[in-house]
């Protein structure tokens, strides 16, 4: 079982999953770096079915542009995961937002090809120009 939060703790959420995360993903596209304000967002893929908001599901808020649904909290401003009208049954939760460690086996990087020209990428994970996943 995975838990996490938002950074105000309002909203609180768990995971209910039986295999560890094996694939954190780094995208670098335009949109990303905007919603997280950083160079990059850093998600993991998890099945919409295993995650559960146990506290705070008034502070969710939705913010919806051509059929993808970022979700944050009204509050502290977190930004904790996306979800796309084509996949409801996958979310690609904020990594940062895990309480939980996790120890993922691979690292990807999408659309490096827009990153932020004032970053560098150096951890050695697998870089493509466009989306993979």
């Amino acid at each position: 079982m995975l838990t996490g939060s938002c950074l105000c703790t309002a909203i609180q959420y768990q995971i209910a999953m039986s295999d560890q995360i094996e694939k954190m993903v780094f995208c670098h596209c335009q949109r990303c770096r905007k919603w997280s304000g950083s160079a990059f967002n850093s998600a993991v893929q998890i099945n919409s079915e295993a995650f559960t908001i146990l506290s705070g599901r008034d502070k969710l808020k939705k913010f919806s542009v051509n059929g993808v649904n970022r979700f944050f909290c009204s509050e502290c401003g977190s930004n904790l995961y996306t979800s796309r009208d084509s996949m409801p049954n996958i979310y690609r939760l904020r990594a940062g937002t895990l309480n939980t460690a996790i120890y993922p086996q691979q690292k990807i990087h999408i659309y490096t090809q827009s990153k932020a020209n004032w970053d560098s990428i150096c951890d050695g994970g697998l870089q493509f120009d466009e989306n993979i996943i």
